[in-house]
């Protein structure tokens, strides 16, 4: 399912195009990025090719071209400049709407809606925007269940948190959907609760292993799913993946583990 805008997909074509430029300046493989970034080869085919229809939600394309970049030396927080959350974007009969390919690289061509908004007085707003992308990928401390927010919460603790109910403690007949998550590496996380988002960020080996309870169900998103270690209901834990997998999995009282 494709989850981007149509500025967007320009963006994210612009931006792989010049990863896999710089990939090859370098002489390094994909598959030498794949090892190293814990990002399946699959995703990195659709983010070179700018398939947009193989990515999953832009949060996570953030997260594969912070790697990638870092992998090749690259300034990463440019990058993710180019490929923001929301964009200005410029009618399709612009004279810009098509640069010249052999004129500028595909960095500049980006960047292009950012000048428009700055020349419309958007400095303030982008500044905002690029403090937003930084902290989105720096690594969260582990949040307790009664304590837990959304990432909006915890990218500005200023803010009064919502916090729920009191998790219960283990073998509580209330809850029998009873998840404890451990991060064996760094991977983004959401933990949706009976339908309400109760935790979304970065989770990594240094976080404490956190208990999560439901009652009817509870789903695990992650985008590195060989990093997340998950124990069902006191059983053995696993992982929910393979390494650089994005995936969901959803506990049930019924399901097996």
């Amino acid at each position: 399912m494709n989850h981007l805008t149509t500025a967007q997909e320009e963006q994210l074509k612009n931006i792989g195009t010049y990863l896999q430029h710089c990939r090859e300046e370098q002489e390094k493989s994909i598959e030498e990025i794949a090892l190293k970034t814990f990002i399946s080869l699959r995703s990195l085919k659709a983010l070179e090719a700018g398939r947009c229809e193989d990515l999953p939600e832009p949060v996570f394309v953030q997260g594969f071209i912070r790697r990638y970049a870092e992998t090749l030396n690259l300034d990463s927080t440019r990058l993710l400049q180019s490929f923001a959350t929301e964009v200005v974007s410029q009618p399709s009969d612009s004279p810009d709407a098509k640069p010249n390919m052999a004129q500028e690289t595909p960095v500049s061509r980006s960047r292009q809606p950012f000048l428009l908004y700055i020349g419309i007085g958007g400095i303030v707003a982008i500044g905002g925007l690029v403090y937003l992308l930084t902290q989105v990928f720096k690594p969260q401390p582990s949040i307790p269940a009664q304590d837990s927010g959304t990432i909006e919460q915890q990218l500005n603790p200023n803010q009064p948190a919502v916090t729920s109910t009191p998790a219960p403690t283990l073998s509580d007949p209330n809850f029998p959907v009873q998840i404890t998550v451990e991060a064996k590496g760094e991977s983004w996380v959401r933990v949706s609760v009976d339908g309400k988002t109760e935790f979304e960020g970065i989770l990594t080996e240094d976080d404490s292993p956190t208990l999560w309870n439901a009652k009817n169900e509870l789903t695990i998103r992650t985008g590195n799913a060989g990093a997340v270690w998950v124990s069902f209901n006191q059983e053995t834990a696993k992982p929910l993946g393979e390494m650089g997998e994005v995936k969901d999995v959803t506990f049930t009282p019924t399901q097996d583990w």
